[in-house]
């Protein structure tokens, strides 16, 4: 392989690499921040859960990211992976919309 394949390669690496870190984070943020996981059962709960005020309140604890973690790991991965890939696959689309644009402003080429 040529340097020019190699760096090639390296810059589209490094490109999806920064997407995947900003779909990490729009992963959680739309999936996860903010939503609360509530705990039927207190002796499965080893504590630190927030309660409302009131006689019969429900125990809960906000979702974290080592929930979104274990997701990604786990058979109900789908979603979350989707939203991390978003990022890149937007860009792609993107980047093959100007290549076909160019293309098609080239000019023709007359075979020999």
């Amino acid at each position: 392989m040529t340097s020019t394949i190699k760096r090639r390669i390296a810059r589209e690496w490094l490109i999806f690499l920064l997407c995947t870190v900003i779909g990490l984070f729009i992963a959680y943020y739309v999936l996860y921040f903010d939503q609360r996981h509530y705990i039927p059962n207190l002796n499965d709960y080893h504590g630190d859960y927030i309660q409302d005020e009131g006689v019969n309140a429900i125990p809960y604890r906000y979702e974290t990211p080592g929930d979104m973690f274990r997701d990604l790991y786990s058979g109900a991965g789908l979603k979350p992976w989707l939203y991390i890939l978003t990022p890149y696959f937007a860009l792609c689309f993107v980047r093959l919309i100007i290549w076909s644009v160019n293309a098609l402003r080239r000019p023709k080429q007359l075979a020999p």
